[in-house]
């Protein structure tokens, strides 16, 4: 029992002071695009991410829905022409610090929203805080129409982020088992990024922290920047060789997964001939 003893038990670790930036929002100001072109270069999850759905969200029609939808940060991909419906649980501000004025707000499993009346729903990088991640693929099923789509993201190399709101790391068999029960066809997965774009990735965070140390005596703090400062050529290079190896996707270890579904056009029918 001692050797357990001496590790550290990290269901005690109740908070995280880290939380995943968010680089674009609802302005198309040009200050704000170069903003997000330029994190963009450094943040392989957040590239990777808006390349996806910069391929599909301009092209989608009808009601939309934002599921955990934030700060909306992708919203402006849409077309004007779409209706946007943002929805997030009332405990997004306390818990992950986000809050905007058009967002319908809720408590509990049930989503505020009609059964049947949503054309395309958009989750990005919301499933793994989700507790019950099964309850809600059915408020997904319930809410679109038939023939409507989902468009999720998920991390997978990304680090525990927003302790303790953080439960899930999907793999493809995962989620597809997750779709196909709460109902959904043509479950696709896609990776973002490849195994040589996670160490890439994974180099530049641990130079990152050097540079960024978390606080304790000033010692401490301004020799690890002094030591990140020698290594800020090896980050920029890391960052070069990541971006040149983030458009070939990986199979078995990546940054996260895109995924794409839908549900039934109509109600499959029963055979009555079966019965005989």
């Amino acid at each position: 029992m001692d050797y357990f003893f001496k590790k550290i038990n990290l269901v005690k670790n109740s908070k995280d002071l880290w939380v995943p930036p968010v680089y674009l929002n609802n302005t198309k100001s040009v200050w704000d695009q170069f903003k997000s072109h330029f994190y963009s270069f450094f943040d392989f999850q957040y590239s990777t991410i808006y390349r996806d759905l910069t391929k599909k969200l301009p092209h989608i029609t009808g009601n939309v829905l934002d599921a955990g939808c934030g700060l909306q940060p992708y919203r402006n991909l849409f077309s004007p022409h779409i209706r946007y419906i943002g929805i997030d649980v009332v405990e997004s501000k306390d818990d992950f610090g986000y809050q905007t004025a058009d967002t319908h707000y809720y408590s509990g499993d049930t989503w505020p929203v009609k059964s049947g009346t949503i054309d395309f729903i958009l989750c990005t990088e919301t499933l793994e805080h989700v507790a019950k991640p099964d309850i809600f693929f059915k408020e997904a099923f319930r809410t679109l129409k038939p023939g409507g789509e989902i468009l999720l993201t998920v991390p997978f190399a990304a680090r525990w982020h927003f302790v303790p709101h953080d439960f899930w790391r999907y793999t493809p068999t995962g989620l597809d088992f997750l779709l196909t029960n709460a109902g959904f066809v043509r479950n696709r997965v896609y990776a973002r990024g490849n195994l040589l774009t996670v160490v890439c990735y994974k180099i530049m965070a641990l130079i990152y922290s050097v540079l960024h140390p978390k606080k304790s005596n000033f010692f401490f703090e301004n020799s690890s920047r002094l030591i990140g400062i020698l290594f800020i050529p090896a980050f920029l290079l890391f960052a070069i060789i990541g971006n040149l190896t983030k458009f070939k996707d990986g199979t078995t270890d990546c940054l996260g997964y895109t995924v794409l579904a839908s549900r039934t056009q109509t109600r499959k029918k029963r055979n009555k001939r079966s019965r005989l």
